[in-house]
């Protein structure tokens, strides 16, 4: 195999400038860095960038995001007339009747494969150099980082090719770790890099952490009966504790001010993945544009694009009253939409009712075709705030987390209740809901907690988050039937490895069904 490039994602510094870890200027190295660049220690925070540089191709909307919400039952994208047909990309992954060279799968495994690989040119080099604190923590969160990225592999492909760092010869074909050895090996990097981490209070969520670590092992441990076949409740409850006991983190009783733009640390953040506004992004995090009518400009926003929508399988369970996640309008006065979701006649920032481009009303309905709907059709989900005054309207000024307090106490509620704890679940659960009803209502909490109702909970309190896919195969409801999709296979909760991946590695084996 030839030796990898890294196409490394940070913009305007000059080659040998230092660079903090959220920075998002861009340059190209390659793997065989120049001896020059190894001997400067000025050099070493270029080398840790990479890897976090990668966290951002795992929110964008059309790379990972859509293999985790467009396959399941949060997210629908319809074609309208032309619109969002896509070579049938989407309809593909929303029918669950993908193949092996569909391209968002390519592109995914790609990109959370550049991340190890970043990750590993990291380690690498930071260990050539003088060791200190730094360089050992350095060295650390990306070890951290790399297990993240194979977990995220694991996870969609059930299989894992992979290198150690010290491994140079890049003619070698990387060896395959199957899926229990992927989840074992990543245990065992976390439980090794804890000691050398820092708490959130010290560094900040947008790197990683102690409580990162920790939580991250939370939900390895509660997806361990299906990546290695046995449960793990009691140590998913274990390290749950770790995190809900640190004092970093509290749930919010706000439930929207995670969500406004230019929020960067807030309580509920564990781990985060910095975006900013002031720079070009890239279309990825393009959280408004993407789902919006063509008609709701606002303020720098003239470029929007009538896609995704969420279905009504989805839509139709929710607390459309008490409950503070289905709806917010603090943002209304600036863009003409609330927060959450999108439903009935729409109107402009000045109140004028909006039409479609056929001069009917612009009325949103949870009534959906795949392959033919119009131009209204599908609830439209608005999660982050935007800028209205941004001089780069397909950047995101919201910083986006990917593990959050909320998370883990559902984590830990869920492994309670398959623990024989119900009690326990049901009291994690109310913890959040007593904190998510809407102003001047009053959301009811439960009285008995079951596995219907968690997954539920979890769709409320994450929805659109990139988490949807792996709750449902976890659940065994993956292959479940939802608005325009039938029931499907269980091998379909496994993704095919990409053709142009096995072309290039013959230990690689397709997985079942494909």
């Amino acid at each position: 195999m030839s030796p990898y490039k890294l196409l490394l994602s940070l913009v305007t510094l000059a080659f040998f400038g230092a660079l903090s870890c959220t920075d998002l200027q861009e340059k190209i190295l390659d793997e065989q860095l120049g001896a020059d660049l190894i001997n400067d220690p000025v050099n070493i925070e270029s080398l840790i960038n990479p890897p976090y540089a990668s966290l951002r191709r795992t929110i964008e909307w059309d790379s990972y995001w859509a293999l985790q919400e467009v396959t399941s039952d949060e997210v629908i994208i319809p074609t309208r007339g032309t619109d969002w047909y896509d070579n049938g990309d989407w309809q593909q992954l929303h029918l669950q009747t993908w193949t092996a060279d569909h391209g968002k799968l390519k592109a995914v495994w790609e990109n959370l494969s550049q991340g190890v690989s970043r990750a590993n040119t990291a380690i690498f080099y930071i260990g050539k150099f003088a060791q200190n604190e730094t360089t050992g923590r350095y060295i650390c969160e990306a070890r951290f980082l790399r297990a993240y990225y194979m977990y995220l592999i694991n996870d969609l492909f059930g299989q894992v090719p992979f290198r150690e760092a010290s491994e140079v010869d890049f003619s070698v074909t990387p060896k395959v770790l199957s899926r229990k050895e992927a989840t074992d090996y990543m245990i065992a990097e976390i439980k090794a890099v804890i000691p050398r981490l820092k708490t959130k209070s010290e560094v900040g969520s947008d790197r990683v952490t102690v409580g990162a670590a920790n939580a991250l092992l939370a939900k390895i441990y509660l997806n361990y009966e299906i990546y290695a076949g046995e449960p793990k409740w009691t140590e998913a409850i274990q390290y749950a504790d770790l995190v809900i006991g640190s004092s970093d983190y509290a749930v919010a009783t706000d439930y929207w001010s995670m969500f406004q733009k230019d929020v960067a640390e807030h309580p509920e953040f564990i781990l985060r993945v910095p975006m900013d506004d002031r720079v070009d992004m890239g279309s990825g995090s393009a959280w408004v544009n993407f789902t919006l009518h063509y008609s709701q400009v606002f303020g720098n926003y003239t470029s929007l694009w009538n896609g995704p929508t969420t279905t009504s399988t989805f839509f139709n369970t929710w607390n459309k009253v008490e409950d503070a996640r289905y709806y917010d309008a603090r943002i209304k006065p600036q863009t003409g939409f609330n927060q959450g979701f999108l439903v009935g006649q729409q109107f402009g920032v000045d109140g004028t009712p909006l039409k479609m481009r056929n001069n009917e009303p612009l009325i949103f309905i949870p009534e959906v075709s795949l392959a033919g709907s119009p131009e209204n059709a599908g609830i439209r989900v608005i999660k982050f705030a935007p800028n209205p005054s941004t001089e780069r309207q397909f950047s995101s000024p919201n910083d986006v987390p990917i593990i959050r307090i909320s998370d883990i106490y559902l984590v830990r509620a869920e492994a309670k209740l398959r623990n024989g704890d119900a009690a326990g679940a049901l009291a994690d659960i109310n913890y959040i809901r007593a904190r998510r009803s809407a102003v001047g209502k009053m959301l009811p909490l439960l009285t008995v907690a079951t596995l219907d109702a968690i997954l539920k909970e979890r769709g409320y309190e994450l929805y659109w988050e990139g988490l949807r896919r792996q709750d449902l195969v976890r659940f065994g409801r993956f292959g479940d039937v939802w608005q325009e999709k039938p029931a499907t296979n269980i091998q379909k909760s496994l993704f095919p490895v990409p053709t142009s991946a096995i072309d290039v590695n013959e230990n690689i084996k397709q997985n079942q069904g494909y």
